[in-house]
C-alpha cells in the first residue's frame, strides 16, 4: 500500500512540475529517467536511483524529493530539484543552470505562501554581494510581488559558511528558518559536517533559529554564550566575524495538514504554525505557545499545541497525531471574574522594567521606564493569547493568575515560593518585553544622533527599575500571594 501511495504522489508531483517554468527538456528527461529508475530502501528511506544517482527520495514522514536527472547534472554530485509534502503540495523548487549553478529558488513559507530567492541581485553596505528575498505571487511560476530583505551571497554549489540576514523583521513568521533550512538541505547533499555563521548578527534569536535546521555538539548554554559573544559590538560595527560554533546540517521537513496549518517534523513534531501562531516543542525553544507531548495508554503519541505559563497549559488549541495529522481543536472560550485591583501597580511596572532591562541592550535602558510608564497593564479576559494591546492599554490573560496560584499552593518552602514568584515575574517580563523594547527603539530612533549619544552617556549605570532590596521585597510579597487579584471562571 505504501508503494502505491508513493506512486500516486510521484504522479501528482510530475503534474505540478508541468505547470511550473522548468524547461520541457528537463521535464522529459526526468520522466524518462523515472521510468528506468531502480527502487532502493536504505535506513528506512525509499529512493529511486538511476546510474547509482538519487532521482527520487521518499522520507519517513512521506515527503518526496526529486533530483535533476544525471543526464542534466554535472559530475559534481546530485542536484536537488523539488520537494513535495505527502499530500503532493510543492514545498521547494530550485532552478539550476546547465553548468550546475543555482540561479534561484522558491520555497513555501509557514503561512503557505511562496518566498523567492534570486542570486546576486543586490549589494549590502556591510558585506557586499547579496541575494534578494521576495514574496511571490500565486501558486505557480516565479512572479515577484515585493522585495522583503536580503542576505549575504553564498556558494550554493559548495557551501562554506552561513550568511547574515538583513532586517529579519520584514520577513513573515518563520521565513528566516525557511531559508536557512534550504542551506541545510544543500549542505547535507554536499556532505558538509561543519559550517559556521559569518556575519555581524550572532544573536540569541539566530542561535535558536539555526537549531531548527542544524545541530551542534556541546552544552546548550555554553554554546549559546560562545555564539553570541561580542554580538552587540559586531552589530554596531557591522563586523563580519565568524561565530565559533560548528553547525552540522540537520534539516527539517514540513507538511500542511490544513490550509492554514503547517507542521515541522524532524525528530518528531518540533514546531507548528496554526492560523498565525507558532508553537514550539520546549526542548527546541521556550515559548508561551508550546507543544506538549502526551503518550496514551496504547502507547500512541499525540502533540497538543497549547498556550502555556509556568509550564502549565491555559488553553489547548490543536491536537495532532505523531505524523502531524489534525485530531481535533478543543474549545477554549472562557471569561474570568476578578476580585481586587486589576491594574498592575507602579511597583509591578518597576519590577518588570528591571527584568526587561536585564535582557536588553544598554542602548535602550534609558528609554524603558518612560515607555512602560505610559502603558496601562490590566488583568482581564483574553482568548487565544496571553496578552493583547490596544493603544497604550495592555490586557493580560487572567488565567495566568490562576496558574500561578495553583503552582504556589504546591510549593513546600519559602525559598521555593520565592523562586516561583521570580519565575512568574520573569515570564511576564518576557511576554511584554518585545513590546516595551520596540517602543523604546521607536523613541530613540526619533532622536537626533547627538541626542541619542547624550541619552547613552547620561544613562544610569544602576539597574533600571526596582533596586535589589525592593525587588526582593516585592517578590517576597508575590510569593505570599499578594500583589495579585483573585480569579474565578464563569
Amino acid at each position: 500500500m505504501a508503494e502505491s501511495i508513493s506512486l500516486d504522489l510521484l504522479s501528482l508531483a510530475l503534474e505540478t512540475l508541468a505547470a511550473e517554468d522548468i524547461s520541457a527538456d528537463l521535464a522529459t528527461a526526468l520522466t524518462s529517467a523515472l521510468n528506468r529508475a531502480v527502487p532502493t530502501v536504505e535506513q528506512n528511506t525509499l529512493s529511486l536511483k538511476v546510474d547509482g544517482q538519487p532521482l527520487a527520495l521518499f522520507s519517513p514522514y512521506g515527503s518526496l524529493t526529486l533530483f535533476v536527472p544525471p543526464s542534466h547534472a554535472p559530475e559534481s554530485g546530485p542536484l536537488r530539484l523539488a520537494t513535495f509534502d505527502r499530500r503532493g503540495r510543492l514545498m521547494l523548487l530550485l532552478t539550476w543552470t546547465a553548468e550546475g549553478k543555482l540561479a534561484r529558488f522558491k520555497v513555501r513559507g509557514l503561512d503557505g505562501r511562496f518566498l523567492g530567492v534570486m542570486r546576486g541581485t543586490a549589494s549590502h553596505l556591510g558585506w557586499g554581494a547579496s541575494d534578494n528575498v521576495y514574496a511571490l505571487e500565486g501558486e505557480t511560476g516565479f512572479s515577484l510581488d515585493r522585495s522583503l530583505t536580503l542576505f549575504g551571497s553564498v556558494n550554493y554549489e559548495d557551501l562554506d559558511f552561513l550568511p547574515p540576514l538583513d532586517d529579519p523583521v520584514r520577513l513573515p513568521a518563520g521565513a528566516g528558518s525557511t531559508v536557512l533550512n534550504i542551506l541545510a538541505l544543500l549542505g547535507q547533499d554536499q556532505g558538509k559536517t561543519v559550517l559556521r555563521y559569518r556575519g555581524p548578527y550572532p544573536s540569541e534569536r539566530l542561535f535558536a533559529t539555526l537549531r531548527e535546521s542544524f545541530r551542534y555538539s556541546g552544552e546548550p548554554g555554553a554554546m549559546r554564550e560562545r555564539f553570541t559573544q561580542g554580538a552587540e559590538n559586531a552589530a554596531v560595527q557591522l563586523t563580519m566575524a565568524e561565530a565559533a560554533v560548528d553547525w552540522q546540517p540537520f534539516p527539517h521537513e514540513r507538511f500542511f495538514p490544513a490550509a492554514h496549518t503547517c507542521v515541522q517534523l524532524r525528530d518528531g513534531i518540533e514546531k507548528v504554525y496554526d492560523r498565525g501562531r507558532v508553537y514550539y516543542r520546549p526542548d527546541l525553544s521556550v515559548s508561551p505557545y508550546a507543544l506538549r507531548v502526551e503518550r496514551e495508554e496504547n502507547e500512541l503519541v499525540r502533540y497538543i499545541a497549547s498556550l502555556m505559563i509556568l509550564g502549565q497549559p491555559l488553553e489547548d488549541h490543536l491536537i495532532l497525531d505523531a505524523n502531524g495529522e489534525i485530531l481535533g481543536r478543543p474549545a477554549t472560550s472562557q471569561s474570568w471574574t476578578l476580585r481586587g485591583p486589576t491594574q498592575l501597580s507602579d511597583e509591578w511596572k518597576a519590577a518588570l522594567v528591571r527584568l526587561i532591562a536585564a535582557e536588553s541592550t544598554p542602548l535602550l535602558q534609558s528609554a524603558l521606564w518612560p515607555v512602560i510608564d505610559e502603558l496601562t497593564l490590566i488583568w482581564g479576559t483574553v482568548e487565544g493569547e496571553l496578552w493583547t494591546e490596544s493603544g497604550d492599554e495592555v490586557l493580560l490573560h487572567a488565567g495566568m493568575i490562576t496558574a500561578y496560584r495553583e503552582a504556589l499552593a504546591r510549593v513546600r518552602s519559602a525559598g521555593e515560593g520565592l523562586l516561583l514568584a521570580a519565575r512568574f515575574a520573569s515570564e511576564l517580563a518576557r511576554l511584554i518585553g518585545p513590546l516595551v523594547r520596540a517602543r523604546a527603539q521607536e523613541q530613540l530612533a526619533g532622536l537626533s544622533p547627538e541626542e541619542q549619544q547624550v541619552s547613552l552617556l547620561f544613562s544610569s549605570p544602576a539597574p533600571a527599575g526596582l533596586p535589589d532590596n525592593e525587588l526582593r521585597a516585592f517578590l517576597t510579597r508575590l510569593a505570599l500571594g499578594e500583589e495579585l487579584p483573585t480569579t474565578g471562571q464563569r
